[in-house]
């Protein structure tokens, strides 16, 4: 099979084992094919199975959209959520390195030549709090401000973190640049959960910083 038939997939964001099979049904032949791609740089592994063509990646001017795109396609379901979508709101102090988005899923982290792509784990009753938004030309779900504050809480507090002012001072948020109604709105998320620590965590956000 020539490389050049590569193209015929330029219209892809992403690409699968499965969408290769279009160009070459024999299973031992893809795979031969597979490797050579990758050793000649065809294509970029996300990981195992999942792939983007290096040419569609290269004349994309919106890289950092592309990643949120393929960070909602890598793990199924997720949304953007945590110190990632944090940052762009300006809520972190600390500059953010990686994707970070919630799951339905065992937590996980895929690392790839295009960035690192961590998922967390959540129930199913608190997969909620996100939206589809049209990102240049990719469909992203995104976690809303106040659900990405949430999700940040519930992975430290959820645990055994010691529940108190000084520990919520550690976190080290920009609270001012949250509203009240999305402080009214954290709690709403807290709400939802049996976690008393976690509830507890907001109550003293909101006590401390909404008033």
């Amino acid at each position: 099979m020539k490389t050049v038939q590569l193209n015929k997939l330029s219209n892809l964001f992403i690409i699968t084992k499965e969408t290769l099979r279009q160009l070459e049904d024999d299973n031992d032949r893809l795979d031969f094919n597979v490797k050579y791609w990758l050793k000649k740089g065809n294509i970029i592994s996300l990981k195992k199975g999942v792939y983007v063509l290096k040419e569609t990646w290269e004349k994309e001017t919106n890289k950092d959209d592309y990643r949120q795109y393929i960070a909602n396609q890598l793990c199924q379901p997720s949304y953007l959520s945590c110190e990632y979508i944090m940052s762009k709101y300006g809520l972190l102090t600390e500059a953010v390195y990686g994707i970070t988005s919630m799951t339905t899923k065992t937590t996980k982290t895929f690392i790839n030549s295009l960035g690192s792509f961590s998922y967390y784990s959540l129930s199913s009753a608190l997969f909620l709090g996100y939206e589809v938004k049209k990102i240049s030309s990719f469909s992203v779900a995104v976690a809303k401000k106040s659900k990405a504050v949430f999700d940040f809480l519930y992975l430290r507090f959820i645990k055994q973190t010691p529940v108190n002012k000084k520990a919520i001072e550690e976190l080290r948020i920009n609270w001012e640049n949250m509203t009240k109604e999305e402080f009214r709105e954290l709690a709403q998320y807290g709400r939802k959960t049996k976690s008393v620590r976690l509830n507890q965590a907001i109550n003293i956000i909101r006590e401390t910083y909404a008033s």
